[in-house]
């Protein structure tokens, strides 16, 4: 059964489409590591790691099997996500970072794990990373701050990038994949991809299309193939559609819209919506971290990231968010029906439309901005 936490909205009755998905889109089996690999394999905290001159190193996909048993052993509530999900998936070759949504209440236990790190040294070690995030606490992430850290899980091990979310940005709940609990599910991936890179949305459409194949509702959210939407959405029971449609205004332009290209029009000022939207909400963050940033570094002998401890990284990074003002909760400068206002008047603006069209394709706020 698959996991989950946060609010649901949508369970409408469905019918599978009859349409052939494409082989590209086809999900494929988890990843695994090849018998035929030159270095010798040794189990190693509970994943696969590799052993070169007498040192135990792992490789990215090692790393993933080692932290996710280890969470799992910790009773921490966790899903991989984004890039290495879209792997996993089988619609991305490969990726450099891990990132993980880490139920906020239990980023305590999360933390004492890398903590642990520093308790035997056979373990490798762990930093935050310089880039910009918040200290890896409850009132940071669950108002949709991330954090970044690196992981080193043996002495010679590669660099291993991990972000952490605990509010994913545009997910109601977040849910795991039935029967592979430790992904998240195409839908939530789907939704986290959403933003304003051009490389994400072929990934949307990607992962709309898989579940397609595999009869989900959640399917007519994310199609961005004109030709695609209209085969799923004919093959769909009205029940479902009405259900979709509240999420997805412009699915009503299917019962009467002909034109492929007209259709493509309005999909992409739909997606100028979401980028759009999505820059603001964004913006908000970045400017609370660029501030907070440029006071920190004032101080005398200033150095981020430091050489010490991950604990004591976390007690100084922590430090200087209450003392140099680093918001919890940079979206409570506006509230999220301005944030979304902003966001079409930049959308009716950049796609040279009245504000009215866009309005009409706007999907609800809970959508948007949830």
């Amino acid at each position: 059964m698959p996991r989950h936490w946060g609010c649901l909205i949508l369970d409408p009755r469905y019918k599978p489409p009859t349409v052939s998905p494409c082989a590209m889109s086809t999900p494929r089996a988890p990843i695994s590591l090849s018998s035929t690999t030159c270095l010798r394999l040794t189990e190693a905290g509970g994943g696969i790691a590799r052993k070169r001159s007498g040192q135990v190193m792992s490789d990215p996909l090692d790393f993933l099997d080692i932290m996710r048993g280890r969470l799992r052993r910790a009773g921490i509530r966790f899903a991989l996500t984004s890039g290495m999900a879209c792997v996993h998936y089988g619609l991305q070759q490969n990726t450099k970072d891990s990132d993980w949504i880490v139920a906020p209440d239990d980023l305590e236990k999360f933390r004492a794990l890398l903590s642990s790190f520093e308790t035997d040294p056979s373990q490798g070690r762990v930093s935050y990373r310089s880039i910009f995030g918040a200290p890896l606490e409850m009132e940071f992430l669950a108002h949709g701050w991330t954090s970044h850290v690196s992981v080193w899980d043996t002495p010679d091990s590669p660099e291993h990038r991990v972000d952490l979310f605990g509010k994913p940005p545009r997910v109601q709940r977040v849910e795991t994949e039935p029967d592979d609990e430790d992904w998240a599910s195409r839908h939530v991936v789907a939704q986290m991809k959403k933003t304003d890179r051009d490389r994400d949305w072929p990934i949307v459409d990607g992962l709309g299309w898989q579940l397609v194949s595999l009869g989900r509702p959640e399917c007519l959210l994310h199609l961005q193939d004109p030709a695609k939407l209209v085969a799923a959405w004919q093959s769909t029971d009205a029940s479902s559609r009405e259900a979709a449609a509240v999420r997805r205004p412009l699915l009503r332009r299917l019962a009467t819209e002909t034109d492929p290209d007209r259709l493509l029009g309005f999909i992409r000022l739909e997606r100028l919506i979401w980028e759009s939207v999505n820059q603001e909400r964004y913006g908000l963050f970045e400017r609370a971290w660029k501030d907070f940033y440029r006071r920190w570094k004032t101080e005398a002998g200033w150095q981020w990231p430091t050489v010490e401890a991950f604990s004591a990284q976390h007690a100084r990074l922590k430090e200087a968010a209450r003392r140099h003002g680093l918001p919890d909760d940079p979206l409570r400068t506006s509230s999220r029906d301005e944030i979304v206002d902003r966001g079409l008047r930049r959308a009716a603006t950049r796609g040279i439309q009245p504000l009215e069209l866009i309005l009409a394709l706007t999907p609800p706020p809970s959508e948007l901005m949830p």
